[in-house]
């Protein structure tokens, strides 16, 4: 009992798995699974759902029935019953893979039809051709709605002859005593309407996919635009504010006589709010807002509080960037720009930002003293400051410096495009200044 017990648990287990795993054959049942896929391809994986329940539905009687002495031979009517239900299970694990039927799966099951149609009807006893017995009349309409649902209308009409005329060669006796039926023009009815619902079917619910897809994108991109627009009014708020106690402040001081422009205090002070207020127009104007344009915001102005002039030429700025990227991106500015005020002996300092074909590109320049990377020792500043948290978010750090030419720091970051949600981002001008 317990071993029975352990047995059922391992099993259960092993069902939920299938049924959450990815492009599990349960998956397709669970809405969640479903819902990250595209509206076209959900429409047509419940549309093969569709279609193996009907034949499923045509197959289970005929095989609790295969015993029946309506046969003349039972054991070739277990045979093809084999042969149609391992047909129907190699071609629902091809779908289970490619997510909808070939043309060249179509064929074959329209082949395994007419075949089906023959072999069943000959094998049935005199007067029970078009009972329940006879199993492949059942098995046809399936075909017929598989060839409405997965071909265009014209090439659906011309493959949809083939098991028509097989079903009638069949039952009038490999056409010996052709002779048509009530019963051969209600199944022939039935193929037909099954065909055209199922057609209508798909496309009707491969439509709604789309226009439900299209309104999603829009809703989203409205929902992003929204954000885009709160974002940059606080931006623009806390530049004002900014703007206020450092430019503003310079002025009215300068205005009401508290400071004289003409000694070099006063001038450095000017020369530094004409450099924010000149950034402010910079960003402004390559557009988008980031949360990477504020970080850097901060860290150029800690870093002119140390006394370093830095002139900050953005490009094209991402649109959105993960946090973490951010932190580590701006963290390793920030020591990029301390080490040109400790080390470089140059009061100036260039910082330009670029995004292009989904890389970020950072570089902090200065034209100070350099120094030799292969030869120099590298510091707890470079090593842990800026290349370990590179590395730590999947980016990389370059050094270029010569004795006497400056030191060029160089940092890039790569984002990983998935395409089942790739975004197009914000396309603009490289402004070079």
């Amino acid at each position: 009992m317990s071993r029975f017990t352990s047995w059922w648990g391992h099993a259960a287990r092993l069902r939920r798995l299938r049924g959450l795993a990815p492009g599990g054959t349960l998956g397709w049942l669970d809405p969640r699974y479903m819902l990250s896929k595209p509206g076209e391809e959900r429409a047509r994986r419940f549309i093969a759902v569709l279609l193996f329940g009907q034949r499923a539905s045509y197959l289970l009687p005929a095989l609790a029935a295969s015993q029946a002495a309506s046969y003349h031979a039972v054991v070739l009517n277990g045979l093809l019953l084999a042969c149609a239900f391992g047909w129907n299970v190699l071609m629902a694990a091809g779908i289970g893979r490619r997510g909808w039927f070939t043309h060249g799966m179509v064929a074959v099951d329209v082949l395994i039809g007419c075949v089906l149609l023959a072999a069943v009807t000959r094998n049935c006893l005199p007067g029970t051709e078009f009972t329940s017995v006879n199993w492949s009349s059942k098995y046809v309409l399936g075909t017929a709605a598989l060839i409405g649902a997965t071909l265009a209308p014209r090439a659906a009409i011309l493959v949809s002859l083939a098991p028509m005329i097989a079903y009638v060669w069949a039952l009038s006796g490999g056409g010996a005593s052709f002779a048509v039926t009530p019963n051969m023009i209600g199944h022939l009815n039935s193929c037909l309407w099954f065909g055209l619902l199922l057609h209508y079917m798909r496309r009707y619910l491969s439509a709604q996919s789309r226009i439900l897809d299209e309104a999603s994108q829009r809703r989203l991109a409205t929902e992003v635009a929204k954000a885009a627009d709160q974002a940059r009014f606080h931006e623009r708020i806390a530049h004002y504010r900014a703007l206020h106690d450092t430019a503003l402040a310079t002025l009215t001081a300068i205005a009401r006589g508290g400071l004289d422009h003409r000694t070099d205090q006063v001038r450095r002070r000017c020369a530094k709010d004409a450099d924010y207020i000149r950034r402010l127009i910079v960003e402004d104007s390559a557009g988008g807002f980031t949360g990477l344009g504020d970080k850097l915001a901060e860290v150029i102005a800690d870093a002119e509080g140390l006394g370093l002039r830095v002139h900050y030429l953005p490009g094209t700025l991402p649109g959105h960037l993960p946090r973490h990227v951010v932190e580590a991106v701006a963290d390793a500015c920030r020591e990029g720009l301390n080490n040109v005020a400790r080390h470089a002996r140059s009061p100036e300092a260039w910082v330009t930002v670029d995004w292009e074909d989904a890389e970020l590109t950072l570089r902090v320049v200065d034209r100070g003293v350099g120094f030799d990377p292969d030869t120099t020792p590298r510091g707890l500043g470079l090593g842990r400051s800026v290349i370990d948290r590179m590395q730590e978010v999947g980016g990389r750090v370059e050094l270029f410096s010569m004795f006497g030419e400056g030191t060029c720091l160089e940092l890039s970051w790569r984002q990983e495009i998935r395409p089942a949600l790739a975004t197009t981002g914000v396309a603009g001008a490289r402004s070079r200044q």
